[in-house]
């Protein structure tokens, strides 16, 4: 579920999106279904979702389309345009923006340009996704590489983010928009054509647009390779001639002697498609360039074995789903024996299992979360202070904004900041991917020193755990059910007992944090049949983070990682006196009470943190993420296994 939070009234609320793309349904590509997937996804999460597209259908003149429909709960508005379908100009599309509380813009071109140009005008939050750049062909290249380090590279200041596609166009727009580009791959609609391929039987196809790009004509000459060693191969052709004719593939077929093999169908709607995957077992596809690759994911989760041109998109493709071969379309002879080879060693049963992978790894559930992290950092303020993302709020603003999630049983995640989790970040990969999906709060006088060296103020309060969680708990006037996990065996119970005493709420279960991986999916079972509002995780850093991303979405409660909450609340261990934590020198007095483990972290850490954030600050501190340190915010994650035993 995407969840937007709204600073500004403290709860839960509907965002108004609205896409905006060259081409919409009734069009056929790759970029439409992507728009279409990703509109369904927020559509069904509540928000009011428009799409802003042009009034006519590439390479398809006569299809009659209306002004402004809605379809499926999606609004539609087609604008009219004048000039090429190339670069075509619509300036009518700001009379459609109004509404709008983030515009998120579909591929680079007239409408990516002119969005950034008028921002003054319609002040809209931006995000662009890449699709692929405007390198598909070798069309006016030297122009093409003018425009995009000129035009392309200043427009690009006005996007608050720009979503990456794929890994080639994460490299290339790294090169205009260094410190907004994040790659955010795009979901497929995996479930569309699941495990329909006819695995093994000598036929296969190609679907997708019948553009220049595609390879199409290098298809054919490696296909008639293929068939003159082995004559059973059939080869089907569907899609939507966009700059190549299906009288050209016919004539060319021909010409190669394999006319009776070859198969094309224009435009064929998706049940139509169904059936002709169902009669193959291989998707051949021979593109010069790819974007993503939607169509070849399509065909992998269908289970269609993939044998692709050597792109980079397809290189990332074909390493991520463990199956299928990259080949050199240009060498037909030597490429059409490699395949017939390899086609004769294969394992059906590894396809049918390439086929169920595709589906969980790239369905649009995950891509959907990704862009909901994005619209998060684009519509609420955030500091970058070396890998971590820290939230800019008040201690009033943060505790408002968790009550929010309390109160509507949204699932939301939180984390604290200070200098030992941003030297970890900088180091350990996947606590800084759980960092980054996490509402993350700051803590402590590192982080708020940083903030003064890089963006030139400080954080507006310090909201570290252990003083965050009982005002939380005094501010939240409706009985909670909580669940307490961490700590040695025995203090949870202990700092149950002691909330008891002093809150209202509920203890509805206790577990300790000294468990091991054979014990975790108990421990999580344990956590779920409870059914807490709020899950409280003190296993130490960073096993605490790491635990709370990889379950958090299973949870239908607020998440907060603590630290040694449980410890000082049990009356373990003794926090400082109040007047050297009003100091900021807590972290002093912990060093006081255990030398040995903690000098490292806090003698040498700190020197360590320091030495980093001087060289950022020499590099050019990154922009505040997103554009309003005061906007709404979604606030969801895409979970990552934990290691478990890591010590407090």
């Amino acid at each position: 579920m995407v969840a937007i939070y709204s600073a500004a009234s403290g709860e839960i609320c509907i965002v108004h999106i609205v896409h905006i793309c060259r081409q919409y349904y009734p069009g056929i590509g790759g970029l439409e279904a992507v728009v279409e997937a990703l509109a369904r996804e927020q559509l069904v999460a509540g928000h009011i979702v428009r799409v802003v597209t042009l009034d006519r259908i590439f390479g398809a003149p006569h299809i009659s389309v209306e002004a402004q429909e809605i379809l499926g709960g999606i609004e539609i508005v087609r604008i009219p345009f004048i000039g090429s379908e190339r670069y075509p100009i619509a300036p009518a599309v700001l009379r459609h923006l109004k509404p709008a509380d983030l515009v998120h813009v579909h591929g680079i071109d007239f409408f990516y340009d002119f969005l950034a140009l008028t921002r003054p005008i319609h002040g809209k939050t931006l995000i662009a996704t890449t699709h692929g750049g405007f390198f598909h062909t070798s069309f006016a290249s030297r122009l093409k590489k003018i425009w995009f380090a000129t035009i392309t590279r200043a427009s690009a200041r006005s996007y608050a983010a720009i979503a990456a596609c794929s890994l080639p166009d994460e490299a290339m727009f790294r090169k205009v928009a260094p410190r907004t580009t994040r790659l955010v791959e795009n979901g497929v609609d995996t479930a569309k054509f699941r495990g329909v391929a006819a695995v093994g039987r000598p036929s296969m196809i190609y679907f997708g647009r019948l553009a220049p790009n595609k390879g199409l004509e290098r298809m054919l000459r490696w296909f008639a390779a293929v068939r003159a060693r082995a004559p059973e191969w059939t080869l089907i052709i569907a899609g939507k001639p966009m700059g190549v004719t299906a009288a050209g593939l016919r004539a060319q077929a021909a010409e190669l002697g394999i006319e009776t093999a070859v198969t094309i169908l224009i435009s064929p709607p998706d049940e139509t498609l169904k059936r002709l995957i169902g009669r193959s077992s291989v998707y051949v596809c021979a593109s010069h360039f790819e974007g993503f690759g939607l169509a070849a994911i399509e065909a992998a989760a269908a289970g269609l074995f993939p044998v692709l041109s050597r792109v980079p998109a397809f290189e990332a493709t074909i390493d991520r789903i463990g199956m299928g071969m990259l080949i050199d379309f240009d060498d037909p002879a030597r490429e059409a024996g490699r395949f017939l080879e390899r086609w004769q060693a294969r394992s059906d049963p590894e396809i049918r299992d390439m086929a169920e992978r595709t589906v969980a790894d790239f369905g649009w559930r995950r891509a959907a979360r990704q862009y909901e992290k994005l619209y998060r950092d684009a519509l609420h303020g955030r500091r970058q202070i070396g890998q971590v993302a820290i939230d800019v709020l008040s201690r009033h603003a943060a505790l408002r904004r968790i009550r929010g999630y309390l109160a509507c049983g949204a699932p939301l995640m939180v984390a604290f900041c200070n200098a030992h989790s941003v030297n970890s970040a900088r180091t350990d990969p996947a606590f800084a991917r759980a960092m980054g999906r996490a509402l993350v709060l700051n803590d402590g006088i590192g982080v708020d020193l940083a903030s003064r060296w890089l963006f030139g103020r400080p954080f507006p309060d310090n909201l570290n755990g252990t003083d965050l969680v009982p005002a939380l708990l005094a501010a939240e006037r409706r009985p909670l059910r909580l669940f307490l996990l961490g700590s040695a065996p025995g203090v949870a119970e202990r700092a149950a007992a002691a909330l008891r005493k002093h809150y209202h709420h509920q203890i509805v279960g206790v577990h300790h944090g000294h468990y091991d991986a054979a014990e975790e999916e108990v421990v999580l079972a344990k956590v779920i049949e409870a059914k807490p509002d709020l899950v409280l995780v003190g296993m130490g850093h960073p096993r605490q983070e790491l635990w709370a991303a990889a379950y958090w979405e299973r949870l239908p409660a607020v998440t907060m990682c603590i630290g040694a909450y449980l410890d000082f609340a049990a009356g373990v261990v003794p926090r400082a006196p109040s007047w050297v934590r009003r100091a900021r020198m807590e972290w002093l007095y912990r060093l006081w009470q255990e030398p040995r483990r903690l000098a490292k972290r806090y003698l040498v850490g700190n020197l360590s943190f320091l030495f980093f954030v001087a060289l950022q600050r020499l590099r050019g501190a990154p922009p505040l993420v997103g554009s309003r340190a005061a906007g709404p915010a979604p606030a969801t994650t895409i979970a990552v296994r934990p290691r478990i035993g890591m010590r407090a």
